[in-house]
């Protein structure tokens, strides 16, 4: 009996170990090379990828930000490669440690996230390893599964891989993560789980089409005819606007009121809750299956948006922990500054103030509070309007909606703001803190501070970017600021006191 007990250890023993060391090399292989998505033979698909780099040109933004988020078309290559690779452009050879993918699962419904049991994807241009580390803490989270038949025959991770490992550096790892169903409150506890990965070597990456028009799709919104091109961009456009503008809850209520297929809507939105208040969101490129090759009665859009800020994802408060408002609150203002602008520039109008009347209906108590705030107004770069309250006046959205109108109305540098300015009008929305005291210029932090100078009963204030924008150093602003006030340009130097406050600020197109 002994005799055939040690044999009987041995063999399973041998059989733990070789299934060990298969789910240690566990690799997810390509279900979409020479199928139509992209070339299987590595030598094709890498010159295939590397010419729509080298179209794509030198493509840039007007943030000068460094460039945290793209998202980015995930159709075959010959449809949406040459419209992701203008997104790619912007981070061609740049060196990442990690990149987290967000993506939607086309196959299964699922609840909150879910991350494929593998250690790699594989490409024909080779293996792609995920983080392990990372992937094992986000496992921890209830929100974080594995779903195996949502990722087996899913595209919208892998389509990206030959793009990124072509554009990028060699050396990142993968944090491949499909969104399913999520509520409210688990796009906020998904936004918290993520947003600490996206660090100063990350990048973040959401892939997601657009418009999925025609009987294919069963989305037809309005019949095929001569305007089918621009009623589908006019549906991208209604939602590039909510994304543009940072707005996950607007962007989720558009796509639930206009039914718009927009694939990766979740994925999307999960980036949005994510968003520090100084990220800057640019639409980089658009195009259509249909616009390619003529024929729309089944046309999907291809959109890229890429997003900079000063600093990562991870290192900002967008929650509000510390006082300062999240991005949902700025991109809720904004909306009323736009409503201001709107009522002094259109008119009165029934819809508008039903709309108006919503937004109020679902303020957040932050947005109720009294605050200083500017509104700013910028045409092509150049000021055209920006007038505010430095003290706390009244209930911050109402401060905004106010000066929305008066910036566009009464600034009396200008003329009041006509309709046909309002397309590709600039839109800055500046909070406040209140002013405090200083007891010298020299304790004045340039281009981080807002200062109101006062002295012999004048007084002028710049906000934190003015110094910023224009390159001034401390010297230069306090002159200029002197000015302002209808002194002169020394006068600073001696007998005037000063504030500063802080800002929080939120720019983007009417």
């Amino acid at each position: 009996m002994a005799r055939g007990f040690w044999p009987t250890v041995a063999f399973w023993l041998l059989l733990l170990t070789i299934g060990v060391a298969q789910a240690a090399d566990s690799v997810r292989a390509s279900v979409l090379a020479g199928r139509g998505w992209y070339p299987a033979a590595p030598a094709v698909l890498q010159q295939m990828v590397d010419g729509f780099l080298d179209a794509a040109g030198d493509v840039r933004l007007k943030s000068k930000q460094p460039v945290r988020v793209l998202i980015l078309p995930h159709a075959g290559y010959r449809y949406s490669g040459a419209t992701a690779a203008k997104g790619l452009a912007l981070v061609r050879n740049r060196q990442f440690k990690r990149v987290l993918l967000l993506a939607p699962a086309h196959h299964l419904g699922f609840d909150g996230l879910s991350i494929a049991e593998v250690n790699a994807y594989e490409t024909p241009l080779g293996r792609v390893p995920l983080d392990r580390e990372v992937v094992r803490q986000l496992r921890r989270s209830p929100l974080v599964g594995s779903y195996p038949e949502a990722h087996r025959r899913e595209h919208s991770i892998e389509i990206e891989l030959p793009l990124l490992q072509q554009a990028l550096a060699p050396g990142w790892k993968l944090v491949p993560v499909l969104v399913g169903s999520m509520s409210q409150e688990q796009y906020r506890q998904g936004a918290d789980l993520l947003r600490p990965l996206a660090d100063e070597n990350t990048l973040v990456i959401v892939s997601s089409d657009f418009t999925h028009y025609g009987e294919r799709f069963r989305y037809t919104p309005f019949p095929m005819g001569d305007q089918v091109a621009e009623q589908i961009r006019a549906l991208d456009e209604g939602a590039l606007k909510e994304v543009l503008t940072g707005d996950s809850k607007g962007f989720l209520a558009y796509q639930q009121e206009s039914g718009i297929t927009i694939c990766g809507y979740r994925p999307i939105a999960l980036l949005l809750r994510m968003l520090p208040a100084s990220a800057r969101l640019e639409q980089v490129a658009y195009t259509t299956s249909g616009a390619l090759t003529g024929d729309y009665r089944n046309s999907v859009s291809y959109v890229v948006v890429a997003v900079s800020a000063p600093e990562p994802l991870s290192g900002d408060d967008p929650a509000g922990s510390s006082g300062r408002l999240s991005r949902q609150d700025l991109a809720l203002l904004h909306r009323f500054a736009l409503a201001g602008i709107e009522q002094a520039v259109l008119g009165p109008e029934e819809a508008r103030s039903e709309k108006l009347a919503r937004m109020e209906e679902r303020l957040p108590a932050e947005l109720k509070q009294p605050a200083g705030a500017f509104v700013t107004l910028k045409e092509n770069g150049r000021l055209r309007g920006c007038i505010g309250y430095i003290v706390p006046r009244q209930p911050l959205y109402r401060a905004v909606l106010e000066n929305g109108y008066n910036a566009a109305r009464r600034d009396h540098r200008f003329q009041p703001l006509e309709p046909e300015e309002l397309k590709g009008l600039e839109v800055e929305v500046s909070v406040l803190t209140p002013p405090r005291a200083i007891p010298s210029y020299t304790s004045f932090r340039v281009g981080e501070q807002g200062i109101i100078l006062n002295k012999d009963g004048r007084r002028a204030l710049f906000l934190p970017g003015v110094a910023r924008e224009q390159g001034w150093d401390r010297a230069e602003t306090l002159s200029h600021l002197a000015t302002k006030a209808g002194l002169a340009a020394d006068a600073w130097r001696e007998g005037a006191s000063f504030q500063v406050f802080e800002c929080q600020k939120y720019s983007a197109p009417y």
